[in-house]
């Protein structure tokens, strides 16, 4: 094989390589980002469950101060 075919068939699957890590590196951002919005997600529902049950206290709270005042 001539070398200036070898030279070519170095750089076409120098490209593929190149691509392929390119490939890689966006499936890996594409996970952390996911990863981070089940995180996100995970603590805003513990947030809404935290309010609502406080909602709930107060609100049983205040029945309580309303039938013990009348």
């Amino acid at each position: 094989m001539p070398i200036t075919d070898i030279l070519i068939v170095s750089v076409i699957i120098s490209a593929f390589a190149i691509f392929a890590i390119a490939l890689a590196w966006g499936d890996y951002q594409t996970r952390d980002i996911a990863r981070a919005s089940r995180q996100r997600a995970a603590v805003s529902a513990n947030v809404v469950a935290l309010r609502s049950t406080t909602e709930v206290t107060i609100s049983r709270a205040q029945e309580k101060a309303k039938a013990s005042a009348a």
